[in-house]
């Protein structure tokens, strides 16, 4: 019926829609490509344990450590629930799922942590995409569909965020959830506005529409903590469309009564996901939001040369981060996109109005809220990585604006050429980095070699899985192997007969020879100095895991 109506329109969002799925198409045979090249970053074994810890407290009553009841388990349970239904299909229905937890021999155990971690990196990507499917759909609303693709390109040269997109458990779901909720909260507050008269507790579509967005800002809330907060970004955002409005006390009472509907839909959904807070929902939402904002994290962090408390971080710690670790023609796209978003605006749609509201809400609030509370930081931009999203979205849809306006032929092909140009160079970078795409460093700041001994690099250790498959090749058997930062990497991927020894474990009556197997960060790698260095996983001219050979 609409291509019979309007066939000019149906063409294009054929056309557009093509491209779109094209796009997704092409990131996702990549991505599959290579997810297994990725290494265990350092906080896997954790996440994995959290299931456990919350299945023993649904059990047997039994506690949830007090370092993990505030985490998210969203994102964790479905991964184990993935990993056993694919057991259930690959040994029938004679599996039992708890048959792990009765299994003693080590190497036996860290293959179980492994292949649940494959299936975690697997689901992760793919989750991943929707991230990439959700910016192209802010693009759509902003700039047509003509250049929605070009928004899923962009986001996908984030080096940082697809870097992060193949084993980061927690940042990359929230980033996904975060921005597709950015994405159907546009669709929301224009319903909302579309209906414009007095909103009724009745079954309709509306009220159909506010549940199921507060379902799904409790399952983004389920992942991190900070997805509640969009809630109130759909709220200011229905109320900053309505401003100038004659109604104003109409419009406020319409979103209290909505919003009250997908208050209840959103709590109902945090509990059911979160066991840790069926005992007290109310005290644990307010003990994790002060939990993790000030978490005392009592590390140390390296930024710009010095390492200095987490907790004692200078306010332009984050903004350093997203200037030297954001591709430039990004962040000048996005400067230029900010300023064509306020320029634009009274000529924009309400759907286009409430998109652009809500992205610049994503993309601002939270990281001016962590500064201005001085939250503990640390990991670079790791904890905003659900930011970038929406930096990519301004940033694709200022492209696609200016080249809008280019008039001259010539003027478009030299646009385009320039384009190619530039994301081309980061695309190189990305291939020359891989599997360690999340240490790159843009640049316009000196990228990777001056950012060594500056700047965390690979904080999370997935070069470790490197180091020792270099030690397997080289390393005669029965060796030992101490690790300088998360054993996990060694204990799963190294030669059966090597034994694996922490380097918190080490004393003065450990034997040599042994290997030494040492990630960049903290004194890691300056440990056992009177040892030669035998092998280094490098990138870029850069070392990252180091091997040294302690005879």
């Amino acid at each position: 019926m609409l291509a019979k109506s309007f066939p000019a329109f149906a063409s294009v969002f054929k056309t557009a829609y093509i491209k779109v799925a094209a796009v997704l198409a092409t990131l996702a045979i990549i991505g599959l490509a290579t997810v297994g090249n990725y290494g265990i970053s350092w906080d896997e074994n954790v996440e994995v344990s959290m299931v456990k810890y919350n299945f023993e407290l649904i059990t047997q009553d039994q506690p949830i450590p007090e370092n993990y009841k505030y985490y998210g388990t969203v994102f964790n349970i479905s991964s184990e629930v993935v990993f056993q239904v694919q057991n259930i299909f690959r040994q029938g229905l004679n599996y039992n799922p708890l048959s792990d937890k009765d299994i003693t021999n080590e190497r036996a155990k860290n293959q179980a942590l492994y292949d649940r971690i494959k299936v975690k990196h697997l689901l992760t990507f793919l989750v991943s995409l929707i991230t990439y499917a959700s910016v192209a759909g802010i693009v759509w609303i902003l700039c047509g569909g003509e250049y929605a693709w070009l928004g899923a390109v962009v986001a996908a040269l984030f080096p940082r965020l697809w870097g992060h997109s193949f084993f980061n458990p927690k940042d990359i779901p929230f980033a996904a959830l975060f921005t597709l909720s950015t994405l159907l909260g546009a669709y929301l507050v224009n319903h909302y506005l579309q209906v414009d008269q007095e909103f009724r507790l009745k079954f309709n579509r509306t009220l159909v529409y506010s549940i199921l967005y507060g379902i799904l800002v409790g399952l983004v809330t389920g992942v991190r903590i900070g997805g509640f907060f969009l809630l109130f970004f759909v709220g200011i955002t229905y109320l900053i469309c309505k401003l100038g409005s004659r109604t104003i006390f109409r419009d406020l009472r319409n979103i209290l009564v909505y919003g009250g509907v997908m208050f209840v839909a959103w709590a109902v959904t945090v509990v059911a996901v979160h066991p840790a807070s069926w005992s007290n929902p109310t005290g644990w939402f307010f003990a994790t939001l002060a939990y993790l904002s000030k978490h005392d994290w009592g590390e140390t962090v390296l930024f710009a040369g010095e390492s200095i408390s987490a907790r004692a971080l200078p306010w332009y710690y984050l903004p350093t981060w997203l200037i030297i670790t954001i591709p430039l023609i990004f962040q000048v796209a996005f400067v230029v996109g900010l300023v064509l978003l306020v320029i634009k605006y009274k000529q924009f749609s309400n759907l286009q109005r409430a998109c652009a509201i809500l992205v610049a809400l994503q993309v601002g609030f939270l990281p001016l809220l962590a500064i201005a509370r001085n939250s503990t930081l640390y990991d670079g931009l790791r904890q905003f990585l659900f930011i970038l999203p929406g930096i990519a979205a301004i940033a694709a849809a200022a492209i696609a604006w200016i080249y809008q306006k280019l008039s001259r032929k010539s003027f478009k092909i030299a646009t385009i050429a320039f384009l190619i140009a530039v994301l081309a160079a980061i695309a190189i970078d990305m291939a020359t980095l891989h599997p360690y795409e999340y240490v790159y460093f843009n640049r316009i700041s000196g990228g990777l070699a001056h950012a060594q001994g500056r700047y965390e690099t690979d904080y999370w250790g997935l070069s470790l899985r490197e180091g020792i498959e270099w030690i397997n090749k080289n390393a005669p058997s029965n060796s030992t192997v101490v690790v300088g930062g998360d054993d996990d990497s060694a204990l799963i991927f190294s030669d059966p007969s090597f034994t694996i020894i922490s380097k918190f474990n080490v004393t003065p009556a450990t034997q040599k020879p042994f290997y030494y197997l040492a990630m960049p960060r903290w004194d890691f790698q300056e440990a056992f100095p009177e040892c030669a260095v035998s092998h280094q996983v490098i990138k870029q001219d850069v070392p990252l895991t180091i091997v040294k050979h302690c005879k």
